[in-house]
């Protein structure tokens, strides 16, 4: 069967690092309730040669998955590795304390139903005593190990989290991450430094955003005049939501990501903050 080709809606190439694009390379593949990317960086994730995301109107597939890692930029290269990244809302964030391994299939059944055929996998995310339990369809991984048996799976929210750690400092009382994505968005708080959520949730208007993150504020007893605000992703700082959250929170700001540097600024026309969730799991994998 022929593959429909489809291009990416926005990326980057970084001039200065593309040619050395070889079997030194590491390959991020993650799929996302609406969008899969590709981003190409060396081995330690912190210089990325080159980043694409592609964005499905409906719900990401095999099929979609598929012409994706088409793409003739993936052609010919023995990648050193392989990180097949699951950002999406079928995952558990259980106490390392009292998980238990039997019960993995059960828990995600249990809270996300058991329509899909799902490969269940677990991420040790030991700086926080949590191990992320998580499904990702059958098809799609298969597609991934295909091409790629050598890859490694492992959960955003799992990446996110221990990238939080290594910058977390006691000066912070009240942090919220918000990553903003097609459709959906990753939201993580803590407070006195302990995590209270870390989930996705959809989102269909910009009041939706609003609306979940200030119904999480208040479940959680924050103070929106003291809490630290970053927000990344697919939010344009001159956008009604932007201007809203900016009302309700004193200290925000948008969120740009280390590896977004040198060549790459002048290779798109997009603000940085788009690009740190994507850029966020390379360096932390």
């Amino acid at each position: 069967m022929i593959q429909p080709i489809i291009r990416p809606s926005f990326g980057f190439i970084n001039e200065n690092t593309s040619s050395s694009i070889d079997g030194k390379s590491k390959l991020c593949i993650e799929v996302g309730q609406f969008h899969v990317a590709l981003t190409i960086s060396n081995t330690a994730g912190d210089l990325v040669s080159l980043f694409e995301l592609y964005i499905s109107k409906l719900k990401t597939d095999a099929v979609f998955l598929q012409s994706v890692l088409a793409s003739e930029k993936l052609e010919g290269i023995q990648f050193a590795d392989v990180i097949f990244i699951h950002n999406q809302k079928e995952m558990v964030l259980v106490p390392s304390s009292i998980y238990k391994q039997e019960l993995d299939a059960v828990l995600i059944d249990t809270i996300h139903g058991d329509q899909l055929d799902y490969s269940i996998s677990v991420d040790d995310v030991h700086q926080w005593e949590l191990h992320n339990v998580f499904g990702s369809s059958s098809e799609m991984l298969g597609l991934v190990l295909d091409k790629y048996p050598q890859a490694r799976q492992v959960q955003f929210m799992s990446a996110c989290l221990r990238g939080i750690f290594r910058t977390l400092t006691e000066d912070i009382n009240q942090w919220i991450k918000l990553y903003v994505l097609p459709s959906c968005f990753n939201l993580v708080v803590l407070k006195g430094e302990q995590l209270q959520i870390a989930k996705s949730f959809y989102y269909e208007t910009p009041e939706d955003i609003i609306y979940h993150l200030l119904n999480v504020v208040d479940k959680f007893g924050m103070d929106v005049s003291e809490a630290i605000v970053e927000v990344s992703g697919l939010l344009d700082s001159s956008s009604a939501t932007w201007k809203e959250l900016r009302k309700y929170f004193l200290n925000i700001s948008l969120e740009n990501t280390p590896s977004f540097s040198g060549g790459n600024e002048n290779s798109s026309e997009l603000p940085p903050h788009y690009f740190t969730p994507f850029l966020l799991v390379p360096r932390c994998v």
